[in-house]
């Protein structure tokens, strides 16, 4: 597709519009579709280089990016659909304790007085998801102490006296925290999202309150990847790794 900039001017005033501002926003609303199509033109092939095993690693020294950055943008938008589900309840790949967690999230902000979900929320909601959840566990192995998360968490976002009703929307952060929780799960090569996979997606988002507040214990993403995997694998049954 040979295009340079005269052939798109040719293409909106071609169009029947002839008010300037119906010009202004056909040139918007193609700029949108080009960069849109763009998107999926790169996804698509993102995907399929996961598909065909590619990490992502590999995929972001393709794009000249970090491994992180790589993930976040197109892992983000490849797991687009899963927010969407996420709005209308749908969380048939969700084990009983990771519905619950999410679920809870809601609460853990509302008693706050927040009027967002934070990754914040969602780190301290593994608590109210069943004491036995692998997320749970994975903290516990990794030393984490629970009231010191919670102190962290309302000393950087303190909690206030509003009366907050009705639905809770997810933050731009825990929307993303949710994207790499899926992510997480792909990764791991596992065919269900637990509590594990949730605190993996929450460390996951560096500059998100629930990362920082983890970081506040030594804890890092890559710390918490690592212990997940030991921690199912027992779970499985089979031997931790050496």
């Amino acid at each position: 597709m040979d295009l340079d900039l005269e052939d798109l001017i040719d293409i909106i005033e071609s169009d029947d519009a002839t008010d300037p501002l119906d010009r202004v926003s056909a040139a918007a609303a193609l700029k949108d579709q080009m960069e849109g199509l763009g998107d999926e033109l790169l996804d698509h092939f993102v995907k399929d280089a996961r598909d065909q095993g590619c990490s992502w690693n590999q995929i972001g020294e393709a794009l000249g990016v970090t491994r992180q950055a790589a993930q976040q943008r197109h892992g983000g938008r490849l797991l687009g659909r899963f927010v969407e589900g996420l709005r209308a309840g749908k969380f048939q790949r969700f084990t009983p304790r990771a519905r619950a967690a999410v679920i809870a999230a809601q609460t853990v902000a509302r008693e706050r007085g927040h009027d967002a979900i934070g990754t914040e929320h969602v780190l301290l909601a593994l608590y109210d998801a069943g004491e036995h959840n692998l997320g749970l566990v994975t903290l516990d192995r990794l030393g984490v102490d629970r009231g010191a998360l919670a102190t962290f968490v309302d000393t950087a976002h303190p909690p206030t006296d509003a009366t907050v009703r009705g639905h809770i929307r997810f933050g731009r952060d825990a929307k993303t925290a949710l994207e790499q929780t899926l992510a997480a799960a792909i990764e791991l090569g596992h065919n269900y999202i637990g509590c594990e996979h949730i605190l993996i997606g929450v460390a996951a988002v560096d500059d998100g309150l629930g990362a920082r507040a983890l970081a506040a214990q030594d804890v890092t993403v890559d710390g918490v990847r690592t212990a997940v995997e030991v921690v199912v694998r027992e779970a499985m049954g089979g031997p931790p790794p050496t």
